[in-house]
């Protein structure tokens, strides 16, 4: 009976336990530099990003082509210069990192709902546990970011840990730290450097002799707290889980805005494309991690001496598909001319539109899918030949053909009822023609109108087959101009 009872609670279904907290850190060390070099499709200019330090202007960091020059951070602006004349000197820009850090927060969205970005430090923190179902282990979702991020033109250091700063410090040196209990076994053997200490209390803890973590986790607290104040052993115990450690979540906004400074002047249109897919790509991940749309695009190129050039991207329906934003814009960057060269890019989507998602047939034959692929022809031509040169046809209450439609915008709703019997397509003028070169397979239908306005009629209308087989549409006229006339065509 024992072993009976044994076996039946075995069979009981699991109840589903609570994922493990695990943060995943996402260091970026090169930021600032990154503002300025994402939107080169070749790394060939020399690049540096200073800034004030000591009341005099110091280079922070460059990319590779400056390295090999012989720039390195740390050095003065005016000495960097000296030693590699054409080298680009940029000046940072806070107010800029900050807004590439919101972007790729709310970017991240699509893998985790909570995203927290540091005060003090450049790095996002994103709860990764109650995802792992999705997309996979820490380290399995570390590649996938660094990977995707790195087309987005960042450079990142990835880490995880079961607190937010252990997760910071792991990501300083590749770690993925599963459990509480582990973080002093893989912390305590780094460098004092590491942890994101004040310059101060770095200096006096050398001083003093230490050069690991694990030395300083020795100190006992009252210690520490002596004489560093609390601050200090604040941070250790958030360090390793013995305090809570609330973050505050970032929270997207409901627009997008995106920009790009370029370090070097464009001036070609198709050249435009690579840093405009960077910046598509963007908005495409925040799109997904917000379930959202768009079916508009507004894009400026800001100009040195110029007004800016503008670009207005409108679809049929929306989407969040990069593939279809990008076909759109090269076929408008195909006719763009630029009357300067391009300094900067700025994209906006002014309005984000819930996603109605949808299953595929398939042999993709749905009537829907049908119209998609009609209303994506008819975004590529607007693209090409220019908003005003392709659109649609509205209904009008009126039984005279050539008076019963008027044109309307593409993204204007339709207002009419097809009729089976009556061509799709229309003469210009309704053609003389001699009935007895014509068989007649139907008709006749009446229509008599148009008294009030001054163009009334009375007529016959016939379907009718010529000898190469062509279905028309024929009719006989007897007011105001008796006879017969082939005036539409059946397709």
């Amino acid at each position: 009976m024992s072993q009976g009872s044994f076996i039946l609670r075995d069979m009981l279904p699991r109840q589903n336990t609570p994922a493990t907290p695990c943060w995943l850190a996402l260091r970026l060390p090169h930021l600032a530099l990154d503002g300025f070099t994402r939107g080169q499709e070749r790394q060939g200019l020399p690049i540096a990003v200073s800034a004030a330090m000591r009341q005099r202007e110091v280079i922070i960091d460059c990319n590779s082509v400056a390295r090999k020059g012989g720039i390195n951070p740390g050095i003065p602006a005016a000495a960097a210069l000296g030693i590699l004349d054409r080298l680009c000197v940029l000046p940072r820009k806070p107010e800029q990192e900050r807004k590439m850090l919101q972007g790729l927060a709310t970017w991240c969205y699509q893998y985790s709902s909570q995203v927290s970005i540091p005060a003090d430090r450049p790095a996002l923190l994103l709860e990764a546990g109650a995802s792992e179902r999705l997309f996979g282990s820490p380290l399995e979702l570390s590649q996938r970011l660094e990977h995707e991020l790195g087309r987005l033109g960042y450079h990142v250091m990835t880490g995880s840990a079961p607190t937010p700063e252990a997760a910071w410090v792991a990501a300083g040196e590749a770690l993925h730290i599963k459990a509480s209990g582990d973080i002093r076994q893989h912390i305590g053997p780094l460098p004092l450097h590491c942890l994101p200490l004040e310059e101060k209390q770095q200096h006096m803890l050398e001083q003093m002799g230490f050069r690991q973590v694990q030395g300083l986790l020795r100190v006992p607290r009252k210690a520490l707290t002596r004489r560093f104040g609390p601050g200090l052993t604040d941070y250790i115990d958030r360090l390793l889980g013995v305090r809570a450690d609330p973050l505050r979540l970032y929270h997207p906004p409901q627009t997008f805005a995106s920009r790009l400074e370029l370090p070097a002047e464009i001036n070609t249109s198709q050249a435009l494309l690579f840093p405009l897919k960077r910046l598509v790509e963007e908005l495409c991940g925040v799109l997904r991690g917000g379930d959202k749309a768009v079916q508009s695009l507004h894009i400026a190129l800001r100009h040195e001496n110029h007004a800016d050039s503008q670009l207005e991207l409108g679809m049929q329906s929306p989407t969040q598909d990069p593939a279809r934003l990008l076909g759109l814009l090269r076929e408008r960057l195909e006719r763009l001319r630029l009357p300067q060269a391009v300094r900067e890019i700025r994209l906006e989507a002014p309005t984000l539109l819930p996603l109605a998602a949808t299953q595929r047939s398939l042999f993709r034959d749905s009537p829907g899918e049908q119209r998609q692929g009609i209303e994506q022809l008819a975004e590529r031509l607007q693209a090409r030949l220019g908003r005003g040169a392709v659109g649609g046809l509205a209904g009008i209450e009126d039984h005279r053909p050539e008076y019963s439609w008027r044109p309307r915008e593409l993204d204007e709703t339709p207002h009419c009822t097809a009729l089976a019997h009556r061509p799709a397509w229309l003469l210009p003028k309704p053609r003389r023609c001699d009935i007895g070169r014509y068989e007649i397979l139907a008709g006749p239908e009446r229509i008599e109108s148009g008294w009030w306005d001054g163009h009334d009629c009375r007529r016959d209308y016939f379907i009718v087959r010529d000898a190469h087989g062509s279905t028309l549409w024929a009719f006989h006229e007897y007011k105001p101009r008796h006879g017969w006339y082939v005036h539409g065509v059946f397709g």
